[in-house]
């Protein structure tokens, strides 16, 4: 997601809240503790006092006065599971932020495509919240029904594509129902996921008539 400088001092925030989505994923919710952040960015997570720390997309918007993050337990992984067990009073170390993943001021007027796979909705989420007057359509790209992470907060902009399950909007992957769909060429196209969505994506968007500088990505590893 980027390089990270070493000279952003890390802050310790008390945990909030959790809010557990799926047996495999939760949102968790910390004091913001005077972080500075634009939406679409992300910050560097990890347990107090541990020194392994990931990226999270931070999920909340930017005017509330706590910061979210959306984190879904990878069995390999070691941060991931200490998170999603994490408890309320429990403390983190956030730093950051870092990224230029955002909607700068000049295209919140324009209409804009979001495109996301798993928890890639991370950034959309802070978008939405922070800037709700959007003029915007969400597709979200599932596995499983479930995994639709908190949809109703995007009301009809969100349409959702599930890949191993019945339901949903669309029974497949992202890029095929959109290779289905007519993109006006005034569009914002962003795209959040991993990196062979984006990559195929991206190539679609242009084909249907998108210039690069339309299309904005955020590879999630």
């Amino acid at each position: 997601m980027g390089i990270l400088s070493t000279k952003k001092k890390r802050k310790t925030c008390k945990v909030l809240e959790v809010r557990r989505l799926t047996d495999s994923t939760a949102v968790l919710r910390f004091e913001r503790a005077g972080l500075e952040f634009e939406p679409g960015q992300y910050i560097r997570v990890g347990l107090d006092g541990d020194p392994e720390i990931r990226d999270y997309s931070v999920y909340s918007g930017s005017s509330v006065d706590y910061v979210e993050v959306l984190v879904r337990r990878v069995e390999d992984g070691l941060v991931s599971k200490q998170l999603c067990d994490v408890e309320v009073g429990e403390e983190v170390s956030i730093g950051g932020p870092y990224g230029h993943f955002k909607l700068i001021e000049g295209l919140r007027g324009k209409p804009l495509l979001f495109i996301a796979t798993g928890t890639g909705i991370s950034p959309y989420h802070s978008f939405v919240q922070s800037y709700p007057e959007l003029e915007y359509r969400l597709i979200h790209g599932t596995a499983k029904l479930d995994e639709a992470y908190e949809f109703d907060f995007y009301g009809e902009n969100f349409f959702h594509c599930v890949s191993r399950e019945d339901g949903g909007g669309f029974k497949g992957r992202v890029t095929e129902y959109l290779q289905t769909l007519d993109v006006p060429p005034e569009t914002n196209a962003f795209l959040c996921g991993n990196c062979d969505m984006i990559y195929e994506a991206f190539d679609m968007l242009q084909d249907k008539g998108l210039p690069t500088a339309q299309i904005h990505t955020e590879v999630y590893f």
